[in-house]
């Protein structure tokens, strides 16, 4: 069996298996709206989005994406969000190596689509692995609406000023020490906002774990991760 093909299976088996084992009502996902006893440590035994893809949600919940009207381009899209989203009748769902049907075959370095197109943008956990950054964070901005918004949540160290990034590395290993990924092309520094207003944006950084009461917070697990909120 492939790889791929071994992953697909062991995530089918699980998601049949642990909804069962940890069935209960003291924790919710937001994203699956599934109960459980516990999650399965930080992933829904359902859905299995993690702790920072809950947080995303619960921000994109507050934001309005419910809103079929919308226009919406999602960028190496989550499964579980994805799932939500995909039977919109104005939803994109794009990658550069999609694996999913019904996930289009994009580069976000130079989309097809015409300009102001979107009303929202969803890019998580993406630009890290891009050599480009700014062409891609240049195309969401394009592809958006006059009053559209990119709602982006990436890794960011907020101990470093700059971003650190050499072009000219590309082993792994040495990427894997120097970015603590072997796929990341960089390290954000708190000037991650800084090249997204370089591209048009307006941005705003959320906290939107310190905006949840703590009931929300002990129900539904969410990570404290900011994120940027766009506005084109």
């Amino acid at each position: 069996m492939a790889p791929s093909a071994l992953a697909a299976a062991k995530s089918t088996a699980r998601k049949a298996v642990l909804p069962v084992l940890l069935a209960g009502d003291r924790v919710e996902c937001p994203v699956c709206n599934s109960t459980f006893q516990r999650f399965a440590g930080r992933a829904c035994p359902r859905c299995l989005s993690l702790e920072r893809q809950r947080i995303v949600w619960l921000y994109l919940l507050s934001s309005g994406i419910e809103d079929s009207a919308l226009a919406v381009l999602h960028l190496a899209p989550e499964p579980p969000f994805r799932a939500r989203l995909k039977e919109r009748p104005q939803y994109v769902a794009g990658d550069l190596h999609p694996r999913a049907r019904g996930v289009r075959k994009l580069d976000a370095t130079a989309l097809p689509f015409d300009d102001g197109t979107f009303d929202r943008v969803i890019v998580n956990h993406v630009f890290e692995h891009i050599p480009d950054d700014r062409q891609a964070m240049a195309e969401a901005h394009r592809v958006l609406k006059p009053g559209g918004r990119l709602i982006t949540q990436h890794p960011v160290d907020w101990d470093r000023e700059a971003t650190d990034e050499d072009p000219s590395i590309t082993d792994p290993a040495e990427r894997l020490r120097r970015f603590r990924q072997a796929d990341h092309v960089r390290v954000y520094g708190r000037d991650f906002g800084d090249r997204l207003g370089d591209a048009g944006f307006t941005v705003t950084v959320v906290d939107h774990f310190a905006q949840l009461t703590p009931d929300a917070i002990e129900r539904y697990r969410p990570g404290r991760r900011l994120i940027h909120d766009c506005l084109r």
